[in-house]
């Protein structure tokens, strides 16, 4: 029956089953098999232009599929319906060379057999997320997703991340597909072919375990910072419209009005109308922060010392104590990457124009005896930054976000999804505030405390729980993924060259 269907349906299968895992479709359990029709075809076609193909036939469809707010994203401000298709598909293309490799990697690994294929492929997967963030270190690109995503409303199967980070959950997937894949290629009666899937049942099956045995252990914070995440749904558009800031800014001071009482007051990413460098802006801050008791964290555009997307944090009197400039910037949104070259012909989306990236090193907040994390927007896709912040000692994250630019679309549910992986990665809880959400509360096993609802205008009060201990991800992730890298390489070599 199967030799009846065109090869390069298998990948698109694959592509369909991706998209309906992620979010907000919320098929997650999809995911765990959504690889196996790409490994199946991998495994049947003849040659390495075939695989290739292939491979980058299903990587296009799935990022067409979970990027289509590229879209309306780009409608919204402005530009024309034809170059926001083009810019849809071309962002998908690039992205799909992610599969392209993987494609090459799975078809020259058949010389293995099909009794180590899986095991290899999936380590492989391994590597091809881990070095995705890396090149976006390095060079530029964009993982915002990861297969391992998939998974964040399942939270017994995602405290392995605590241990490999989420490239290990999402290897793990790639295993079961491809195990299940390569069964087709086995001429074995049934019972001895269903007992070679034992190892991905028994994979599933250790992960739940694991996993039921973290949250077990954890245990009710001794200590919690009380917050007050501001949601002012702002119109993303009105935002630097000279003729909106009076309204924004009374917004802004109801907001945190109601915020009295809290420990900490978490504004959104750029929630002012303004330059808070400016003494006009700057005095207008201190007004709305002071009558509350507590602190203020505010994201802000800064420009002393350069030209930053900030946060300012800002004791009860609405005197500015400690800042943090966000290192990690959007490609094309906030920056021109290859701007000698690129620079001419395109311009950033942002309307107010290039930013220049924080160092790497910055000091944590400190507030009550806690040690706070930042990340804005982006960064929150990034599992080192998260990593080497709570090594340096960060008790909790604070996360300020503006995915106004998304609409209603699918983006910020994907985005906050990804918040819930790296508290589960570093076992420290993030307070979000986004402008026009999701905003919320995440626990350190990566369980939501408490969220508000999109492009609702509100105050959520929550209380935000401290952990002490420290995930093995935190402190030897890196010497993980290096293993990985050296058992792949070994392997490969051996399968290649000899």
């Amino acid at each position: 029956m199967l030799k009846k269907i065109p090869p390069l349906v298998f990948p698109l299968i694959t592509s369909v089953l991706l998209v309906l895992a992620y979010p907000k479709f919320e098929f997650g359990w999809l995911a765990w098999g959504a690889l196996g029709p790409l490994c199946y075809y991998l495994l049947k076609v003849r040659s390495r232009r075939a695989a290739a193909l292939g491979g980058l036939a299903a990587g296009f469809a799935m990022y067409v599929g979970v990027l289509y707010w590229i879209y309306p994203t780009m409608r919204a401000g402005g530009v024309g319906a034809g170059v926001s298709a083009l810019g849809l598909l071309l962002l998908s293309l690039v992205l799909g060379l992610e599969f392209l490799l993987a494609g090459l990697y799975g078809f020259y690994l058949r010389r293995a057999g099909l009794k180590v294929w899986p095991y290899v492929f999936a380590l492989g997967w391994f590597l091809l997320e881990y070095g995705k963030v890396w090149l976006s270190f390095k060079a530029v690109w964009f993982p915002w997703f990861m297969l391992g995503y998939t998974q964040w409303a399942y939270t017994p199967l995602i405290q392995i991340c605590s241990v490999t980070g989420v490239y290990g959950l999402s290897a793990a997937m790639a295993f079961t597909g491809a195990l299940g894949a390569s069964l087709f290629f086995i001429d074995e009666s049934g019972w001895k072919k269903a007992l070679r899937f034992s190892p991905a049942v028994l994979l599933l099956a250790g992960l739940w375990l694991f996993g039921r045995q973290e949250l077990a252990k954890a245990e009710p914070p001794v200590r919690q910072l009380n917050v007050a995440l501001l949601q002012p749904s702002i119109d993303q558009y009105a935002k630097w419209d000279a003729s909106q800031a009076g309204g924004i800014e009374k917004i802004m001071q109801d907001l945190s009005a109601r915020s009295a009482g809290a420990e900490l007051a978490l504004w959104p990413e750029n929630a002012l109308p303004c330059w808070l460098d400016e003494a006009e802006c700057y005095g207008w801050l201190k007004k709305a922060v002071s009558p509350r008791a507590g602190a203020s964290l505010v994201g802000s555009v800064s420009k002393g010392e350069g030209k930053h997307v900030s946060a300012f944090l800002l004791d009860g009197a609405g005197e500015i104590t400690a800042s943090y400039d966000k290192r990690q910037l959007v490609p094309f949104g906030e920056y021109v990457p290859m701007r000698d070259f690129l620079g001419r012909y395109i311009k950033p989306v942002a309307e107010l124009g290039e930013f220049e990236p924080g160092r790497p090193r910055q000091r944590l907040f400190a507030l009550r005896g806690f040690r706070l994390g930042a990340a804005i927007c982006y960064e929150s896709i990034f599992p080192p930054l998260f990593a080497a912040d709570a090594a340096a000692g960060a008790d909790l994250f604070v996360n300020i976000t503006n995915d106004g630019w998304y609409l209603d679309t699918s983006a910020p549910y994907q985005h906050f999804a990804a918040n819930i992986f790296r508290a589960v990665e570093t076992r420290r809880s993030i307070a979000r505030a986004a402008n026009n959400g999701i905003s919320g509360v995440i626990d350190p096993w990566g369980r939501v405390i408490a969220k508000t609802a999109l492009n609702e205008r509100t105050v959520l009060e929550a209380g935000v729980p401290v952990n002490t201990g420290q995930s093995f991800f935190t402190l030897y992730g890196h010497w993980f993924s290096l293993a990985v890298l050296l058992a792949v390489g070994a392997f490969a070599l051996a399968v290649l060259f000899v």
